[in-house]
């Protein structure tokens, strides 16, 4: 186990407790520079697909290309974090996102890119990302004890959605200033400068390997390990409705406040702002819980308090009403639910099987 700088840290500072632990200190550091890395790689594709196509509609091909591997690989991605080194596995993949979007960059500044470069890319990206979303997921529980293991969750979602809201705006800004090529030169160093924080993690607990088992087996236990467990297979079964229910407002957003709000893309931008804050809020304050007991029953309470906030997004036709429901709809969303559910699933789930099982939990969004 991580070593804890000061086990007997006062509660002043609950909302924050699993910081104590210098390793994940280090991971949610490096877990910082990963999602502002991601929230500026998106819009820096979707850029350069703009510029060299001209065409709003090849922005799905490249979304496809991401997303398509990403659904693929990410049962091997499980079996590979519980096989190998959760932390190895982490440094290696983003050491080679890394190169290929610095590979970009120098193919941008020379003007040798061409749109297949982009397809390419984005599709290594989403294969690397299936390769590392289970073991990022995984390794949080072997870097703090198992009382601080949601809100160590809580917190790197914390940074997760913070991000994403800050990527975007810190690419769109470097764009403007120096152009697409430095830009992409930016997102790569991030990525590698977050590495540093990886390499600094120390005394992990050892992997317990699978011996002579082969893949077909691997999958089979970790599907079996879910079917016999109620709380697993309840948990990512309301995982799938809520991301086909609920997350998917998201999708129809922008035709929702043309018609209905009648606002252009400014005011639709301030709306999703609105659910990226609230859901910083709603982490925090489960941050701030400790470690309940009644976790099971949060997570049902807020697809309660979800649906209703949804309902009432769906009738409201005025800007500013419709912003203050969306605080509530991500603080109950990304900020209750995500995290609950994580911590569940970790709490319940063997350590040799739990990158399958959360591999799972990671397609259940796809």
């Amino acid at each position: 186990m991580a070593d804890v700088q000061n086990s007997k840290a006062s509660h002043r500072f609950q909302a924050f407790s699993a910081l104590r632990y210098s390793n994940f200190r280090w991971f949610w550091l490096n877990g910082a520079t990963q999602a502002m890395g991601q929230g500026m790689q998106f819009l820096i594709l979707g850029w350069l697909v703009l510029e060299i196509t001209g065409s709003s509609s090849r922005l799905g091909l490249v979304i496809f290309a991401f997303g398509l591997p990403n659904l693929t690989f990410a049962m091997v991605g499980g079996i590979i974090a519980d096989r190998a080194s959760r932390l190895k596995l982490l440094i290696s993949t983003r050491l080679c996102v890394s190169a290929l979007i610095f590979a970009l960059a120098i193919l941008r500044i020379t003007d040798f890119l061409e749109i297949w470069h982009v397809y390419a890319v984005s599709s290594l990206l989403g294969t690397l990302q299936a390769l590392n979303g289970p073991a990022r997921m995984a390794i949080v529980a072997d870097l703090v004890d198992r009382n601080d293991l949601m809100n160590a969750i809580t917190l790197h979602g914390m940074v997760n959605q913070s991000g994403q809201i800050l990527g975007p705006a810190a690419a769109g800004g470097i764009i403007e200033l120096v152009g697409i090529g430095p830009a992409l030169i930016v997102n790569a160093g991030l990525y590698l400068s977050g590495i540093v924080f990886l390499l600094l993690i120390r005394a992990l607990p050892p992997r317990f390997g699978s011996g002579d088992a082969t893949v077909l087996e691997d999958l089979r236990a970790g599907f079996q390990c879910i079917r016999s467990t109620p709380i697993l297979y309840t948990v990512i079964g309301m995982t799938l409705a809520f991301a086909f229910f609920a997350v998917s407002y998201r999708n129809v957003m922008p035709a929702f406040t043309k018609e209905v709000l009648e606002i252009g893309a400014g005011g639709t931008g301030l709306l999703l702002l609105a659910a990226g804050l609230g859901s910083l809020f709603g982490s925090l304050i489960l941050a701030s819980l400790g470690d309940f007991q009644s976790k099971a029953r949060l997570l049902l309470a807020s697809v309660i308090f979800l649906s209703l906030f949804l309902t009432l997004f769906a009738w409201s036709s005025w800007f500013w009403a419709s912003w203050i429901i969306l605080l509530f709809v991500g603080a109950t969303s990304f900020g209750f639910f995500t995290p609950l559910a994580n911590t569940l699933i970790q709490l319940n789930v063997p350590p040799e099987l739990r990158g399958r099982v959360l591999s799972v939990f990671q397609l259940a969004p796809a």
